[in-house]
């Protein structure tokens, strides 16, 4: 997927918001957006647009000295999400057809956007979390091409996205590892929005669960050119990636593997390509018609 022009003006606004969670003044305001418009006057629109949106955390990152601006919601939100934990659990555990809910559990971790959904002062909404997971459409639903698949793998690469949400994705990797497959949980290696990173990953206790790797940078997706050698390595190996996110979908689209992907269309550009509506939400299986990036043909 390709940046397009709708994009640079959501870059700008992800600079802003980021700029106000770190407090600093408007004079840092104003020199860090000014930064930032220089930087735009190179930007690259063959580049997926989550690599030119990470230019205005980049950016953020140096004019303020802040390196991670979002280190607090992102430990309330591990909290508040582990404390639900038990009764998701209990969801699966007494369903009919348990990998079909952790499955749907884990689509709710990414539609409630736990870094930024304004529910700092109530906390986790367990009951309308209850009532989505039950009730909410999938624009597309690929759960039974993911059910048939499988049944034919055995090594599974799951990317995380953000921090809390991980640990819903914590009760899909449980039932994963039920249905006996090897399964390797994938995190940021810096501090990125309110993406997971290690030490994310080690507050929901998903590193005592599976093994845990970084993708080898501090970028909002995958990209190759920056991933360590272990990530690239698990990715070869995986049968079956699942990738959480829409700057991961933005990264990966293209990619010749067989992959999964759970998110909400948060924008005009990512529901064109899915052909759904505007924050619609689907677990969809990479379509052949989204056609293939010349660097993937190694996967």
């Amino acid at each position: 997927m390709k940046t397009q022009l709708d994009c640079v003006p959501c870059v700008l606004d992800q600079c802003i918001n980021t700029l106000n969670i770190s407090k600093v003044s408007d004079t840092v305001k104003k020199k860090t957006i000014k930064m930032l418009i220089k930087r735009l006057e190179d930007m690259d629109f063959n580049l997926a647009p989550t690599e030119n949106s990470d230019l205005a955390y980049l950016v953020c990152k140096e004019a303020t000295k802040i390196s991670d601006p979002f280190k607090g919601l992102k430990k309330k939100y591990n909290k508040l999400a582990l404390k639900v934990y038990p009764s998701l659990k209990k969801m699966v555990d007494e369903s009919s057809d348990p990998l079909y809910t952790a499955a749907k559990i884990s689509v709710e971790g990414n539609i409630i956007d736990l870094g930024i959904r304004e529910n700092n002062e109530k906390g986790l909404d367990f009951n309308q979390i209850l009532k989505d997971i039950r009730e909410m459409p999938l624009a597309i639903n690929d759960i039974e091409k993911f059910r048939d698949d499988l049944k034919k793998i055995k090594n599974i690469l799951y990317l995380g996205d953000n921090a809390g949400e991980i640990v819903f994705d914590k009760i899909f990797l449980n039932q994963l590892i039920k249905e006996g497959k090897n399964v390797v949980f994938s995190v940021k290696s810096g501090p990125i929005i309110n993406d997971a990173t290690i030490e994310d990953a080690k507050e929901a206790k998903i590193t005592e669960l599976v093994k845990v790797i970084g993708t080898g940078s501090g970028r909002s997706g995958v990209v190759f050119s920056l991933v360590s050698e272990e990530f690239l390595k698990e990715f070869k190996k995986a049968d079956l990636v699942i990738s959480k996110g829409q700057a991961n979908f933005e990264c990966l689209d293209e990619v010749d593997k067989n992959i999964y992907f759970i998110l909400k269309a948060k924008c005009a550009q990512v529901a064109s390509r899915l052909k759904v509506g505007y924050l619609d939400v689907v677990f969809v299986k990479r379509r052949p018609k989204w056609g293939i990036r010349v660097n993937s043909q190694a996967f």
